[in-house]
């Protein structure tokens, strides 16, 4: 008689006794098969013949030799037991349903299947495990050394061909079997267990395998078994006890068992099985320190069930709620997760019951609590959770408007995964928000309008109320006149009741009123009413709070992140399409990002991976590119170029310009069409009605963005943009003449390479003869008499078109400026006085009359530019001669070897050799033979020829800027105080004696000027000196940086920009100015302190800059009459060393320097200053304790200071604390310690050196800025 538990015990402890000596380990193949196939027509014929000895022993031999066989014939082994199981539960189905028969005849030959499954399988299993950890081994290694194959399988479902099909169809075979009426099959209870039993550990067993985790049929018929099995057969607490272990140990396992008890819960009335299992997991306490498998699979085993089957979540959510104050932040968070499911599952019940509805208002409170968690990842799950919570069917109106309010508060968060969570929960919130009334638009103007008109007919109709109440009252009163007084005071004391109730609730509600009395068809219309009142109230309200969330909005478009990035230009996408007021300034604001580097993935995976600048012109093209579906062509033709021509409305310089850039690439990518490009000339030559001065600009600026990538969308029609731009309609609006010269310039020739373009591929333009037409009207906008002061960017413009087509064009500009000169005549350079600089003075001084200064401005101006452009237009000359010499260099070295192989050849021959390098030799001549001596000709042109030649016309003029600048208060005209202040700075970049000579006049004029403008340009100049002439800038350089403490903000910005330019690109070599840099870090305008923000972080990435200065940034800031305030000082050392904590030996170094500046200090603040900026290194090794320990001589006597000592215990502690630390550190922090203790006993002359309640309430008032500053950075 076979004893299934017995066999088992045998099973573990080693292998059971089999009757035969047969073996398939080595066996030849022929025989193994035979055998099999013996086998397999007993089991086919009656699954009773296992029951036969000799059967059941070789089947025995099967199940122990799996291993050592070929995986086809443990296939077919494997197949012929499942179809001879298969075969007896049939059997075993017949008789039970047939009267008479006896079916615990059965049992043993369903034992013994079992018991080959359990060895067949489970060997099996841990074969394949043994073989998956060998073959992990040599993975780690670069050669397969071993010898261990590496086309193993990782799996049996690999190794053995159907295994895993095989072990599916058992499970079904199992769950047919399970269920039968099975207890009539055993005599008892524990029998029939042990035979289930097999095949749950089996189960057990298969779901520790990954890749039997994945497959959807396989698990499905796995979890059918499991649930029957519970169901049929009290496997409840085997199974809760399966699933606690699978949470706790496999990850894979997570989900599943979700899965597992969601259909165990819904089909097969597993509710207690959910409720021991949440119960289990509610009784737990985890830690994110020692437990880190444990909360992680349990968090998704709850969120997954959440998701699958909250009904059975809410049964025990009192008890899970406890794990809201898990230590371990992943079990808050998928409580978070969780109760965002439950809040969708109760919300989308047909019945909305009061318990209901205080069930979902108690989860917004938890949500809402949530928001102030600790842990930054919690906090980003709550944004998570709210942004599925409110896509979903329900809007949760009353719920919205806090929520709104604490994710605005989010957007400031100090981690970046928080704020770009919080900006997209906030883009939920609009796209999904109920204000549909007005076609879903949120327009503050159209909303208040919508406000203003409602409770205008509340108000009206509340009048007509009372009136018609008043007639009633009469009327009573009329007809109750001989009632007792009793009942008068009785009616007197209801409508008083009356009255006040009506008083408190149009207090409340605005104007409301009592509808008892009124007729349906007006009750009806009041409640309308004042339903849309309320509608429009929360809808302004909700605008309002994104109007709040705007400018942090706009700030974070500048963020380093780029996830946060691409949030915030989702969320203005959003605002736009929506109407929300100041959202079109965020898509202006977005278009600075299109010079943000693109990243070379473009498949589209995830938006973060394809870059920010492919998202910008994905959204500029959802918003104005994208073709309408219900517009016919014609239609969707003319919206483009409406929206086109509308992003030019109010645009700054800087976002023209960034505009350029973005509109340029969408049409080399022919993301444009032709026919808007043709609709775009249209409006521009636009001539049969007037036509709004703005469109016909937008057009032109457009199309001039749109030519940088088409030339031909200047070339197919240059008439027109002479007709309309240079002729009337340019003279009189001389904004569209300056565009229309802007276009025109494309015309030239480039010799940049564009984007995209190949190697060699550069376009050659020939430059036009001057008796082109369009020369005719550039000159004839230089000449404009009007005195508008457009003119002065259109002639700029005017200029540079001339000298970008001219074959010559400072024939022509020669030609303008004598024009412009006849108007000035009367003026003669006279003795100048050097009090007639002071331009801006308020008073009113006499105007020359020999000359209006109008006139003189515009030639000023004029021959400023042309100075210039005459720059330019020789670094060109230079740069084309040179070219052509490099190009010559190749053909004459081969003409010179074709020349050394024909010596044979006749001396006439090589007089025609010789004759053909005439060309060449003529060039030689004139520009030299190398590229240095080009350049030496062009230079001295440039130094002697332009201001000082006897032909050059700004040699004639040279002398009559410098008086009018000498003499610019004797004119009394602001505008020609900037213009000719500028010219003479561009004058001052032609030649260096030039320069040397009016260097003073214009560093006077910096210096006296109250103009902005002009010290702003004068900045400006300095630095274009600079680049010009280093040497002549060298001795003055303190000049340049003299502008950074300017009262105007305007002139400090500049200031900083052009010395950024200048240090960042190595042309002015910092000397001790860098803490005048500094302490614009604390300059009251943001733009200023962003600034010197950014150029200290770029400078820092420059030859350790930043830490050879530092000393001379510490005196700077500390010493002086220029010194900052100790909390600036604080701020500002506290950004600049967190550039420095990263490299030990500059830390090193920088605790040495810092020792010895203590020797050379008296002043206490100094002494303070330093310790301070000591305490912000990190002191990570032991070398820089030991040099802290090498320079206590220098500031012992300076720890009398209490502020002093602090700042060096600070340093010990956080020596001490930096992690684990080597045996040596601590033996020196310990000396430092007791050293500094006794030093400071002696400064203070006590006999404790631990005194540290004396520090000031200063310093701790300096620390807490200092964090809040580092917050700050943090949140930046």
């Amino acid at each position: 008689m076979f004893n299934l538990h017995e066999q088992l015990l045998s099973l573990q402890e080693g292998e059971p006794k089999i009757h035969t000596t047969f073996t398939f380990d080595g066996v030849d193949s022929t025989i193994a098969k035979r055998t099999l196939n013996e086998l397999t027509d007993k089991l086919v014929v009656n699954g009773e013949n296992i029951n036969n000895e000799a059967t059941f022993d070789k089947l025995m031999c099967f199940a122990r030799d799996v291993a050592a066989m070929d995986p086809k014939l443990v296939a077919r082994g494997l197949d012929m037991l499942v179809t001879g199981f298969e075969n007896q539960i049939k059997q075993v189905a017949s008789t039970l349903s047939t009267p008479g028969y006896d079916p615990t005849r059965h049992a043993e030959a369903l034992d013994r299947y079992a018991f080959l499954f359990q060895w067949a399988v489970e060997r099996g299993e841990s074969t394949a495990s043994q073989s998956r950890t060998a073959q992990a081994k040599p993975r780690k290694r670069r050669g397969n050394a071993s010898g261990t194959s590496s086309s193993g399988a990782s799996t049996v479902a690999e190794v053995v061909p159907g295994w895993k099909g095989k072990l599916l169809d058992l499970y079904v075979h199992v769950q047919q079997l399970m269920q039968l009426p099975l207890g009539r099959v055993w005599n008892s209870v524990p029998e029939r267990d042990t035979f289930i039993g097999v095949f749950m550990r089996l189960a057990h067993k298969a779901m520790e395998n990954p890749a039997y985790a994945k497959d959807g049929d396989f698990q499905t018929a796995l979890f059918s078994t499991l649930c029957v099995w519970l169901q049929n057969y009290n496997g409840l607490y085997s199974l809760v006890t399966m699933i606690t272990q699978n949470l706790q140990h496999y990850e894979h396992l997570c989900e599943a068992m979700a899965q597992l008890v969601q259909l165990a819960y819904d089909e097969y009335g597993g509710t207690q099985l959910a409720d021991e299992v949440l119960r289990d997991i509610a009784a737990k306490s985890f830690s994110s320190v020692h437990d880190k498998s444990g909360p992680k699979n349990t968090a998704r085993f709850l969120v997954r069930l959440s998701q699958l089957a909250p009904k059975a979540l809410l049964r025990q959510m009192g008890l899970l709620i406890r794990h809201l104050d898990s230590e371990a932040h992943i079990m808050r968070s998928a409580m978070s997760d969780v109760i965002g499911h439950l809040m969708l599952y109760l919300a989308a019940q047909e019945e909305q019951t009061e318990i209901t509805k205080n069930q979902i208002g108690e989860y917004f409170d938890i949500i809402e609590q949530r928001f102030q968690d600790a842990h930054y990842l919690v906090r980003a799950k709550v944004l998570q959770v709210c942004q599925f919570v409110c896509s979903g069917p329900a809007k949760f109106p009353k719920r919205r408007p806090k929520l709104v309010g604490l994710i605005v508060g989010r957007l400031e968060d100090k981690a970046t995964n928080v704020r770009k969570h919080a900006i997209r929960a906030l883009s939920v919130m609009l796209e999904t928000h109920p204000f549909s009334l007005d076609g879903a638009e949120l327009r503050v103007e159209r909303l208040e309008a919508s406000l203003e008109k409602i409770t205008d007919e509340l108000a009206e109709m509340t009048a007509q109320t009372a009136k018609q109440s008043a007639k009633v009252s009469v009327a009573e009163a009329s007809e109750s006149a001989d009632e007792d007084d009793e009942d008068k005071d009785s009616d007197d004391e209801e409508k008083d009741d009356d009255a006040t109730a009506t008083g408190e609730d149009a207090q409340e509600n605005g104007p409301d009123f009592d509808n008892a009395g009124l007729s349906p068809e007006t009750a009806a219309k009041a409640m309308h009413l004042q339903f849309q009142q309320r509608y429009y109230r929360d809808a302004l309200y909700f605008v309002y709070q994104l109007q709040e969330a705007q400018p942090i909005l706009l700030q974070l478009l500048g963020s380093t992140n780029k996830g946060e990035v691409i949030e915030a230009m989702d969320y203005f996408v959003s605002a736009v399409r929506f109407r929300v007021d100041g959202a079109q300034e965020g898509i202006r604001r977005m278009s600075h990002l299109v010079w943000t580097p693109s990243t070379s993935a473009t498949d589209g995976s995830t938006e973060e991976t394809r870059g920010v600048r492919a998202k910008l012109l994905d959204s500029y093209m959802q918003l104005y590119l994208t073709p309408s579906d219900r517009l016919s062509v014609s239609e969707n033709t003319s919206r483009i170029t409406r929206n086109l021509i509308s992003l030019t409305f109010g645009a700054t310089l800087a976002e023209l310009t960034s505009l350029e850039e973005l509109i340029r690439t969408l049409m080399s990518e022919d993301k444009i069409g032709a026919l808007v490009v043709d609709k775009l000339r249209s409006v521009y030559a636009y001539t049969k009605q007037q036509l709004p001065q703005a469109q016909r600009r937008g057009a032109i600026i457009i199309l001039g963005m749109l030519a940088q990538a088409s030339r031909a969308i200047v070339t197919d029609d240059i008439d027109m943009y002479l007709r309309i731009g240079l002729g009337a309609y340019g003279h009189e609006d001389l904004v569209l003449a300056k565009y229309t010269c802007m276009i025109l310039q494309c015309l030239g020739s480039s010799r940049a390479k564009r984007p995209g373009q190949a190697p060699g591929q550069e376009e050659e333009i020939k430059r036009l003869p001057m008796t082109n037409p369009i020369f005719d009207g550039l000159q004839r906008i230089l000449e404009e008499p009007r005195r508008d002061p457009e003119w002065f960017p259109a002639a700029e413009q005017a200029l540079n078109a001339i000298y970008a087509l001219g074959e010559k064009p400072d024939a022509l500009a020669a030609r303008i400026v004598r024009n412009q000169a006849k108007l000035v005549q009367g003026l003669l350079p006279k003795k100048h006085d050097d009090d007639a600089m002071d331009v801006d003075t308020n008073e009113t001084l006499p105007v020359s009359s020999l000359v209006d200064p109008w006139d003189l401005t515009r030639l000023l101006f004029v021959v400023g530019h042309i100075a210039i452009k005459e720059i330019v237009l020789l670094e060109s000359v230079e740069a084309e001669l040179k070219r052509r010499k490099s190009d010559e260099q190749p053909q004459r070295k081969k003409r010179a070897s074709q020349g050394a192989k024909k010596k044979g050849r006749k001396s006439n021959a090589m007089q025609v050799d010789s004759d053909s390098d005439d060309g060449d030799d003529e060039l030689n001549q004139i520009a030299g033979t190398t590229e240095d001596e080009i350049g030496d000709i062009v230079s001295a042109i440039r130094e002697r020829e332009l201001l000082f030649g006897s032909k050059s016309v700004l040699a004639l003029f040279a002398p009559l800027l410098v008086h009018v600048c000498h003499n610019l208060g004797k004119f009394g005209d602001k505008l020609l105080a900037v213009h000719a202040t500028a010219a003479l700075a561009k004058f001052m970049c032609i030649s260096s004696s030039f320069c040397e000579t009016n260097l003073p006049l214009l560093l006077a004029l910096l210096q006296r000027a109250k103009s902005p403008a002009i010290r702003s340009n004068v900045a400006i100049a300095l630095g274009d000196i600079t680049v010009c002439f280093n040497n002549l800038i060298g001795e003055n350089v303190h000049y340049l940086y003299g502008p950074l403490h300017d009262t105007d903000p305007r002139v400090k910005k500049t200031t900083l920009m052009v010395l950024t330019h200048l240090i960042l690109n190595g042309m002015v070599k910092v000397k001790g100015q860098l803490g005048e840099m500094a302490k614009c870090l604390e300059d009251k305008d943001p733009r200023v302190a962003d600034m010197a923000r950014l150029f200290f972080s770029e400078l820092s990435t420059k030859d350790n800059a930043v830490y050879n200065n530092l000393p001379d940034i510490i005196s700077s800031l500390s010493m002086g009459t220029n010194a900052v305030n100790e909390e600036s000082f604080a701020r500002i050392m506290k950004f600049l060393f967190d550039f420095i904590k990263e490299k030990d030996r500059q830390t090193d170094n920088v605790v040495e320097k810092l020792c010895q500046r203590f020797r050379n200090t008296t002043d206490e603040r100094q002494s303070r200053d330093i310790a301070f900026c000591m305490a912000l290194l990190p002191f990570k090794s032991e070398r820089s304790v030991r040099r802290l320990l090498d320079g206590l001589p220098c500031y012992q006597d300076k720890l009398a200071d209490s502020r002093v000592y602090k700042h060096f215990v600070d340093i010990a502690h956080k020596a001490r604390t930096q992690g684990a630390q080597k045996q040596e550190t601590k033996t020196v922090l310990d000396e430092y310690e007791l050293k500094l203790k006794e030093a400071r006993a002696k400064a203070t002359g006590e006999d404790d050196g631990d005194e540290l309640l004396g520090v000031d309430k200063d310093d701790t008032q300096i620390q807490s800025q200092v964090s809040q500053y580092s917050d700050d950075e943090e949140m930046a």
